[in-house]
């Protein structure tokens, strides 16, 4: 499908008939956080903010909310199981490139056998529309070869000075321009895309200082002990790092009784291998019961296990962990400790 230009007025029309139309959860400023951004539901066009670098929470959360009804259930005879699953269709809009391969990572996981059904009914429900973005210092989109994805979007902006640069991918994205006027893309048009692409990767300095299939050889070879207690005796366990991951997938599930104990919900929540009960199973043993060990398992989680089995980091450089981190422990610093310390080591060889 061609690519076409919309000004920036057309784009704000638009909104304003999608807002009114159907259901949005948009990229927008959090009310109690002034410069801090979320996505969140839209009751108006001019709460959807374009020009900003990260959101709190990424945008998972439109399809694996943090806490989320699987179903409730009344213990009669027989037992009764009343399913709870959102139905209503809606678009999701403002997604940056990092964390559309974020949501790209979570299809290929969650579509892994035993196949996870709700996030499969969570996604068929929305059109994305990607935009780009600019990065800031905690950003290495580049080196996780994010920072030009485009699936699954179905429409993607790009800022020109006529406007948009508008990339259809969907039938679906196709369909929401069918009122908006757009024009073909000039030359110029071409030329202010590639300005913005060249100056996003020249603003993107944070990398890692080998290639993934390197680093995953490195953690694979272990031998990091002394990496691994350093990080363990700054970190406090808090999870932040995790649940603020747009490729983190774990979960939790409980069941919250009735006062009567005849009935309840089942619900299922975030959880983060970082907290220390994350690995304790029944009788009370923990597999990760030292701090270090639930560390290093969120490096190897990120960019080995996965990585293995996918061909693909699940991490993708939007830098929420390093700016969420209480500690200020940085990924991308540490990383590129255990690179210098594996290849301290080769050489001492």
């Amino acid at each position: 499908m061609p690519n076409c230009v919309i000004p920036a007025d057309e784009l704000h029309r638009l909104m304003d008939r999608l807002v009114k139309s159907r259901a949005v959860m948009g990229s927008r400023e959090r009310p109690d956080q002034p410069g801090y951004y979320a996505f969140d539901w839209l009751q108006s066009p001019e709460q959807f903010v374009l020009d900003y670098v990260t959101t709190t929470i990424p945008p998972k959360k439109a399809f694996f909310p943090p806490t989320e009804t699987l179903f409730t259930f009344s213990l009669s005879d027989p037992p009764e199981f009343n399913t709870v699953r959102e139905q209503t269709p809606f678009i999701l809009a403002g997604v940056h490139p990092c964390d559309l391969a974020a949501i790209d990572c979570l299809d290929q996981a969650y579509s892994h056998p035993p196949a996870d059904a709700r996030w499969k009914v969570n996604r068929e429900r929305a059109i994305i529309i990607g935009v780009d973005c600019m990065p800031d210092e905690y950003c290495f989109c580049t080196a996780m070869d994010s920072c030009t994805a485009r699936k699954p979007s179905d429409l993607f902006l790009t800022k020109i000075d006529r406007g948009y640069m508008v990339e259809i991918h969907s039938s679906a994205g196709e369909r929401l321009l069918a009122e908006v006027h757009r024009t073909e893309p000039q030359k110029q048009d071409f030329a202010d895309t590639r300005r913005w692409h060249e100056e996003k990767m020249n603003r993107a300095l944070a990398k890692f200082n080998v290639g993934i299939a390197r680093f995953a050889d490195i953690l694979e070879a272990g031998g990091l002990a002394d990496i691994w207690h350093q990080v363990a005796e700054r970190c406090y366990s808090c999870g932040s790092c995790n649940t603020t991951c747009p490729t983190c997938f774990c979960f939790d599930i409980k069941d919250d009784f009735n006062l009567n104990l005849t009935g309840g919900i089942r619900r299922r929540t975030w959880d983060s291998c970082q907290l220390l009960e994350f690995a304790l199973v029944a009788g009370g043993h923990n597999f990760r019961r030292d701090r270090w060990q639930r560390v290093r398992h969120r490096w190897h989680r990120k960019f080995l296990y996965l990585y293995r089995q996918f061909r693909r980091p699940y991490c993708t450089g939007c830098g929420r962990c390093s700016r969420a981190c209480t500690a200020d422990i940085n990924i991308v610093d540490i990383s590129n400790q255990i690179i210098a310390y594996s290849q301290q080591g080769a050489s001492d060889a």
